[in-house]
């Protein structure tokens, strides 16, 4: 199993954390994730940080926090980058002073770090639940919305294959690049690109075929035909 994949597997254990219920880990990720978006103060986004590292502590993964930056540094750096240039760049009408760039890089910072509190945030979630219990919580969640026609068991499983597939994005993504590179070959986007567009498209096709083979998609036509059956 590759380093990518091995980010969002999870780990087994008896930490209150693991112990936690799932909606409770659910309302510390949107909390984590509300804060950080709604309010893009540095002490907001430090004590959304801390919060979650103190949580990684809890569940005795405090190893864990820092793993994903070797993957996903590029996503922060554009984001960083992003920020800092709408900061520098756009200006608010009537502003006639120049840009303050100390300013716009603190800016670009407290989002960068409001990114990885939520990112680690829902990662941990990943971490401490194993998925059945993942996919039993979305049932019920969505259950909810069973009198609009939604069909809750179908609706998890499309979340729950949204959420593992970028792993498995990700996985593919690398395995591409080691090909590449033990063929010395140089890793470019477009070398990238169509060999992980095939595998993504094959792995969506595989995971089309598994849902209709439990019938899932079918079931609502079915149910409809049962109740309009003289």
């Amino acid at each position: 199993m590759t380093t990518f994949a091995r980010l969002f597997d999870h780990r087994p254990g008896s930490s209150p954390v693991h112990r936690a219920p799932l909606g409770l880990k659910y309302l510390v990720v949107l909390a984590v994730t509300v804060l950080v978006v709604s309010w893009r103060a540095p002490l907001v986004a430090l004590a959304a940080l801390a919060v979650v590292v103190v949580l990684h502590g809890a569940a005795g993964l405090i190893g864990e926090f820092l793993a994903p930056l070797r993957r996903l540094w590029p996503l922060l750096l554009v984001v960083g980058l992003a920020r800092w240039i709408s900061e520098v760049w756009v200006r608010p009408a009537g502003q006639a002073a120049g840009p303050d760039v100390g300013a716009a890089v603190l800016n670009a910072g407290v989002v960068v770090v409001g990114v990885y509190a939520a990112l680690t945030a829902a990662r941990l979630l990943l971490l401490t639940t194993p998925g059945p219990d993942l996919l039993d919580g979305m049932e019920r969640f969505f259950g909810l919305f069973r009198p609009l026609g939604v069909h809750p068991q179908a609706a998890a499983l499309a979340v729950n294959v949204m959420v593992r597939s970028i792993p498995w994005v990700g996985t593919a993504v690398e395995e591409t690049s080691e090909a590449l590179a033990a063929r010395g070959v140089r890793r470019t986007p477009q070398r990238l690109m169509l060999p992980v567009l095939v595998a993504t498209v094959g792995y969506a096709r595989a995971t089309g075929e598994a849902l209709a083979a439990r019938g899932l998609p079918d079931e609502p036509e079915h149910r409809h035909q049962e109740d309009t059956a003289p």
